[in-house]
């Protein structure tokens, strides 16, 4: 009897056991696969450069450095006004050993600061090396700004021109006080007021009592 006893019990606890084990999976995803995390596309360096900026033109095309260069005016060259450009440099190759540079401006332009690109030593691929410059318009029209540029390449040195051009517009009226333009309300005329031309006639004048 006992063994009979024995026989049916060691069936139920192996059924029970089969039992706990699926249910010890059931809390896991559909699949039985884990989950896992979606990493978001990391954003470029480059990537992250103001939309306004605009490559630079190399004197060689193409250029035979392995890098690109843009550049931005941060506002409106006017005559006689200083006017602030940024300038990126983007090594484009692992091989880059160093980067360095000056600033040449043509006739027309006065170059304040940022004559001298700093070097820049094992840069980074991908990553934009910046530089600010500024600039004093002394006429109007097109002028150039030229960053020469000198990249050291698995021991190799070579260099490139990069031109960016500047358009000065000729001073406003407003600033320049151009003869023909309003001048300022004299004190104490109120606006709209009426000329006499344009005044409206009083009532007629009583007739003399005879």
């Amino acid at each position: 009897m006992i063994r009979i006893l024995c026989r049916n019990i060691a069936p139920a606890f192996a059924a029970a056991a089969l039992l706990g084990g699926c249910g010890s999976h059931s809390s896991g995803p559909a699949g039985g696969t884990p989950a896992k995390a979606v990493a978001g596309k990391p954003v470029k360096p480059i990537d992250q450069l103001s939309r306004n900026m605009v490559s630079a033109v190399a004197s060689n095309k193409p250029s035979t450095l392995p890098l690109q260069v843009k550049f931005e005016l941060r506002d409106r060259p006017d005559v006689g006004q200083p006017v602030e450009l940024d300038l990126a440099i983007v090594p484009m190759s692992a091989s880059v050993d160093r980067v360095s540079g000056k600033v040449e401006a043509e006739d027309g332009l006065e170059l304040l600061q940022g004559g001298e690109i700093a070097a820049a030593e094992r840069p980074v691929e991908g990553v934009p090396i910046h530089h600010h410059l500024k600039v004093v318009p002394k006429r109007e029209g097109i002028y150039t700004v030229r960053a020469v540029v000198t990249v050291d390449a698995s021991g190799v040195p070579s260099s490139d021109a990069y031109s960016m051009p500047v358009i000065v517009a000729a001073a406003s009226a407003e600033s320049s006080g151009t003869p023909g333009t309003p001048g300022p309300t004299a004190p104490g005329a109120a606006r709209g007021s009426v000329r006499a031309s344009e005044a409206r006639p009083g009532p007629p004048p009583t007739a003399a009592a005879q």
